[in-house]
């Protein structure tokens, strides 16, 4: 039976109250979480659905018993080719059907997976392989000359690559595609490694092995290595069902953005969408070029960011029907109310008219999934409701005391998705955590509040911060996050520069809804505005104060990303900043 939330007497605090949880039922407030790995429990849940789709990647369709049935032969070809339990397999490969077989392979043997940017420089690929001491490297389209420098620079001991030409075969089951050399095993001769291993009995592994190294965005750092066990895994796609009630959730595929190496690529998008019984549309190229392509596979969801919107709205043809379209969920980056908007307008001149816009909320520290829009209702303002089993508090950053709702301050979260660690980092594994009442949290280093409700309000990085001479405080998001709901402001990016006098001012990058409002006039307008009272993201009336006003203002056409992923990427942004000012190129507002 539900409780009403109503009617239970709230304490204050977030943690003691659970209010995400109040109106849940009791095994979806103390989820069983089961004792398998997720190669066994996708075999499990896809045995009454195995001629359904499971994969639609680019020509390629495959069906759950197409992608259980060439996870066991890939298996089977890296155990002869002696991957141990316990041993790193790195995927270099694009969002490709045959990388997300392989990862299930590696699962079933009790393997761990990292999956690789695809893009990166070979030295970047080296350094990663031999920090993972990775015996198998699985990577896609590369050369004779490209694999002989990472096996001269690592110590993998097989290079099994996806050629091009075969990206749209289920050919596993036939070996008539043999290149393999000294460099280099072909994909598709897999079946004939894997027939000298004859011993198919599934093996049994625990929820507390390791499954995944994934990374975090490294939106202002270096990204960091992030072990993630099945039980994390299993926990947090739980936690996002009972949180969502799935069976609210109408359509049968989803549309996967986002590159497998960020959680939000593979866990949050694909696992998500297998284990829940969807069909996965994986797109390895999304570009203008391509995005009309992808909507033209009929999604139902789409695990998206603001700068897919963005993409979506300048480059899907006027007469494009995307009625199939019922959820978007941004990611990566906060999706303001406005931009939201306007998405949910251009959704429905394409015949979608049930879409829902919002944000979720994620880390590669918890699975990427903190909280969730879908399932719940729908609370622009916000990213979404912290999820259902799992506790959730807002401390003050200094002292962890714990604040009330309504009250700004760090996010904190505890459930049994929160990650084994960082790879071989233990110190920095333990100052992220933190123990209270018997629970181990995960400091999140995004600041916000948590409402009576259970929905968390983002109001910054615990990160993106400075401090000024006089030592008063900036955070750079609040800023950002006022800037962006002024009507003439389609996205803004605020960063730190170093000041002779104040130590550091600010500077916002600005991308404007009309380019041919990039005038001086216009930054002169701006500049008004910022010391007018203003709406916050979360619907509050705040104003900048003094110190906050952006010194600087530049006009930009889009945001730079972080390559493979949806993020900003700041760093690149300060840089670019402190140059222009040491150049002298800059608009010094009064």
């Amino acid at each position: 039976m539900k409780k009403n939330q109503k009617e239970q007497k709230l304490t204050g605090f977030a943690s003691i109250d659970n209010p995400q949880s109040q109106e849940a039922h009791y095994f979806e407030r103390n989820p069983i979480i089961p004792n398998v790995n997720i190669y066994t429990l996708l075999k499990l849940l896809s045995m009454r659905r195995m001629d359904d789709i499971a994969v639609d990647c680019l020509d390629l369709k495959a069906c759950y018993k197409d992608l259980v049935d060439d996870a066991v032969t890939i298996s089977l070809a890296l155990k002869e080719l002696g991957v141990k339990k316990g041993d790193i397999v790195a995927i270099a490969m694009p969002n490709l059907y045959q990388g997300l077989a392989a990862y299930f392979a590696c699962n079933r043997i009790g393997a761990v997976t990292t999956y690789l940017d695809a893009f990166s420089p070979v030295e970047e690929i080296s350094t990663y392989l031999n920090l993972f001491e990775s015996p198998v490297l699985i990577n896609f389209d590369k050369n004779e000359e490209y694999n002989k420098k990472i096996k001269d620079e690592t110590k993998v001991k097989h290079i099994i690559t996806l050629d091009r030409k075969n990206v749209n075969e289920l050919s596993l089951q036939n070996n008539y595609h043999i290149t393999s050399s000294d460099n280099k095993i072909d994909f598709n001769s897999l079946d004939s490694i894997a027939q000298f291993k004859k011993f198919k009995l599934e093996p049994f592994h625990s929820m507390k092995e390791d499954s995944l190294i994934l990374f975090t965005s490294g939106s202002t750092g270096i990204p960091k290595s992030v072990v993630l066990t099945n039980e994390n895994i299993l926990a947090a796609e739980i936690y996002a069902m009972n949180t969502s009630h799935t069976e609210n959730i109408t359509g049968k595929s989803t549309l996967t953005c986002v590159p497998f190496c960020y959680p939000y690529g593979l866990v949050t998008s694909a696992l998500t969408s297998l284990l829940w019984g969807k069909e996965a549309i994986l797109a390895p190229d999304i570009s203008k070029d391509t995005v009309s392509y992808y909507y033209g596979k009929k999604p139902s969801i789409v695990f998206g960011s603001p700068a897919l919107l963005n993409l979506t709205m300048n480059y899907i043809p006027r007469h494009q029907d995307l009625s199939s379209v019922t959820h978007f969920i941004s990611g990566g980056d906060f999706l303001t109310p406005s931009h939201a908007q306007r998405g949910t307008e251009f959704f429905k001149e394409h015949g979608a008219d049930k879409i829902e816009i919002g944000n979720g909320f994620g880390n590669a520290e918890t699975v990427s999934i903190g909280s969730t829009p879908v399932g719940v209702p729908l609370r622009q303002e916000t990213a979404g409701k912290i999820l259902v089993g799992t506790t959730a508090m807002i401390v003050d950053p200094d002292t962890l005391e714990e604040k009330k709702y309504g009250e700004e301050g760090l996010f904190c979260v505890a459930g049994r998705h929160v990650f084994k660690g960082y790879y071989k980092n233990e110190e920095l594994t333990r100052e992220t955590k933190f123990e209270r009442d018997g629970k181990e949290y995960y400091k999140t280093g995004t600041l916000g509040r948590i409402d009576e409700e259970g929905y968390f309000h983002i109001t910054g990085r615990q990160s993106r911060f400075y401090i000024t001479s006089s030592l008063n405080k900036v955070y750079c998001d609040k800023v950002q996050g006022l800037i962006s709901k002024l009507d003439e402001v389609r996205d803004c990016a605020v960063v730190k520069v170093q000041d002779d006098e104040k130590l550091y001012v600010n500077k916002a990058y600005i991308v404007l809804n009309n380019p041919l409002d990039q005038t001086e006039e216009m930054k002169e307008l701006l500049y008004q505005r910022f010391q007018q009272p203003m709406t916050s993201i979360d619907g509050q009336t705040l104003q900048l104060k003094p110190y906050e006003v952006p010194t600087y203002i530049e006009f930009i056409d889009e945001m730079p990303r972080l390559a493979g992923s949806e993020k900003i990427d700041y760093s690149y942004l300060e840089r670019d900043a402190q140059s222009k000012k040491e150049a002298k190129n800059f608009v010094l507002k009064k």
